[in-house]
């Protein structure tokens, strides 16, 4: 959705400006949907607070959580992917003459891209990215704050403290959602409750709805009705939550139709380089924009094509940048601890 989402911004004009014959009901719904990037941003939130922080509550709860194994584990998880998704950047930046800095790249790698400088080579998805960096090390250094003695509980609080000290620039709100989705392992181990999956459903579309109305719009005249809507941080807050209480119902689903066992399959197929595809998909399309650089005003089948075209290629890139790069991620780790083994051996 997310590459949906930018792969229109740079196709078409915005709703106001297409023409009349455009401005259909079914193309109302397409640019509503494909507006809300920071809701779907948010899915991402949550569900890695549901994966990572989760599987933290696990190893907290049996004792088997290290640090040591825990910043390896991440760390490799997010640079191994990333190292050549920057390269990649950085080469279509300079064919696009796009801006590049040292300053920027090492600030990419470091997570504070949004806090101390830009993203690199203006690769502008990256600003969540920091937001997960953040999300892990501060969940490490918690994790060790419960579960070591008084002497490492001090270092470990300063972590904590750090880690703390970001979220005063970063929006604490998404925050909130990472550590909701966390929850959810709690919900995962017990009953299977059609109900809380609808109250979660019902809490996605009102927090989807109430987000989308703050959300800035040149296309209709909100400003009576936003004195009866929440704020975006409780849109977010609501979202998040019916996300996390709907996760634990669809992940228990058994596929069971030949239909629905293709799809489920398909998923898991592009769920695989879903974060190469998040890393590499916005400099793609700065190359689109560099050489059919033409903005659209009717909706039509050529333009149409050229949209699933645009994605098409954002995918066919990703999978091509992950089969040497974040598939071979497990590998990477597997040697880095065997060579942390050899060495204290």
């Amino acid at each position: 959705m997310v590459v949906a989402i930018h792969a229109r911004g740079g196709l078409w004009g915005n709703w106001d400006s297409l023409e009349e014959n455009s401005k259909s009901i079914g193309v109302a719904i397409f640019y509503a949907l494909t507006r809300a990037g920071t809701e779907w941003v948010l899915v991402f939130f949550v569900l890695s607070g549901f994966l990572v922080g989760g599987k933290l509550i696990e190893r907290l709860g049996n004792n088997t959580f290290n640090l040591r194994g825990y910043a390896i584990d991440r760390i490799t998880r997010i640079w191994v992917p990333l190292l050549p998704a920057l390269i990649w950047s950085a080469w279509v930046a300079f064919m696009a003459e796009k801006s590049l800095s040292w300053t920027e790249l090492f600030g990419s790698l470091a997570g504070v891209q949004g806090l101390f400088t830009r993203a690199f080579a203006e690769n502008y998805p990256l600003w969540s990215l920091a937001y997960e960096v953040w999300f892990y090390f501060l969940g490490g250094w918690v994790a060790l704050w419960l579960t070591t003695d008084s002497r490492k509980r001090v270092l470990a609080g300063l972590g904590v403290a750090i880690g703390l000290s970001f979220f005063t620039k970063l929006d604490v709100t998404f925050l909130f959602a990472w550590v909701i989705g966390a929850s959810t392992y709690w919900l995962y181990h017990e009953p299977k409750s059609t109900r809380l999956a609808l109250l979660g459903g019902g809490m996605m579309v009102g927090g989807y709805v109430f987000s989308q109305m703050r959300s800035a719009t040149v296309s209709l005249d909100l400003s009576v009705w936003l004195q009866f809507v929440p704020s975006t941080s409780v849109a977010v807050m609501m979202l998040s939550l019916g996300i996390a209480l709907l996760l634990p119902y669809l992940t228990r689903l058994t596929p069971r139709s030949g239909f629905v066992r293709r799809m489920n399959a398909l998923g898991e197929k592009l769920a695989a380089f879903s974060y190469t595809l998040y890393l590499t998909h916005y400099p793609a399309l700065y190359l689109w924009n560099k050489y059919m650089p033409e903005l659209y005003y009717t909706i039509d089948l050529p333009s149409s094509c050229l949209y699933l075209l645009r994605i098409a290629s954002c995918l066919l890139l990703g999978w091509l940048l992950y089969l040497p790069f974040e598939k071979q991620t497990s590998k990477v780790r597997k040697f880095i601890h065997s060579c942390w083994l050899v060495q204290r051996a």
